[in-house]
């Protein structure tokens, strides 16, 4: 048999097992079971490995989390800068992150139950200081829209991951059912404006009144 030429019995030949290629198939097993069902031991099943194998890239689960929040990061677009105005870049930015809780709502609860410390996360964060900077925000300003913008965006997407009933044992959409708001008129007059498929006309709302605010403080500056 020539060199290079395999046989039928042999093992197919598997990709090398790298950071990168264990963080894409950790979120993918998590956009199907969930951060608590994707275990070391059914990722390495996953990856053709035993799960030690996996220790020798990531110490530890979270660590391996922390690659998922990175894969995850690399989906969001922020616009270059001059390319449009500082405003229409974080709005762009917004629903670009918003739209990772649509694609990976199993996985998103870790986009807001943990802290960004890859270099990846760091230097986006860097880009929406530098954004807010241009604008002419001082430090502590620019800290405080970047918390209010974070916590619109991350809270908005844990309700579209849930709302949408995509992840396990969502949070009851009892507002939307006759019977449990029969007693409360003001929930019955409200309930058909809170149905699913007025998300993304809510999402849009609050996102307006944000940054309109947001432009209101800048007025008048130089």
């Amino acid at each position: 048999m020539s060199p290079g030429h395999r046989s039928r019995a042999d093992p197919p030949i598997r990709p090398p097992l790298t950071r990168e290629r264990i963080a894409a198939t950790a979120l993918s097993l998590i956009d199907e079971v969930g951060v608590d069902g994707c275990s070391m031991r059914l990722l390495g099943s996953r990856l053709g490995v035993e799960a030690m194998a996996l220790y020798h890239h990531f110490p530890g689960k979270g660590d391996l989390l922390e690659a998922v929040m990175d894969e995850l990061a690399a989906e969001w677009d922020l616009p270059a800068r001059g390319t449009q105005p500082p405003l229409g870049r974080l709005r762009h930015l917004v629903r670009s992150y918003r739209a990772t809780a649509l694609r990976h709502p199993r996985a998103f609860v870790l986009l807001a139950a943990r802290r960004f410390q890859t270099e990846r996360s760091l230097a986006l964060s860097e880009r929406i200081l530098e954004a807010l900077a241009d604008l002419g925000l001082d430090a502590a300003e620019s800290a405080r829209w970047f918390r209010l913008i974070g916590g619109f965006a991350s809270g908005f997407g844990m309700a579209d991951a849930a709302s949408l009933e995509r992840i396990d044992a969502p949070t009851p959409l009892g507002m939307e059912r006759g019977s449990a708001i029969a007693p409360y008129p003001h929930l019955r007059a409200v309930a058909p404006h809170l149905r699913v498929d007025k998300l993304d006309a809510v999402f849009e709302f609050g996102l307006e009144v944000l940054f309109d605010a947001l432009a209101a403080r800048l007025i008048g500056r130089p």
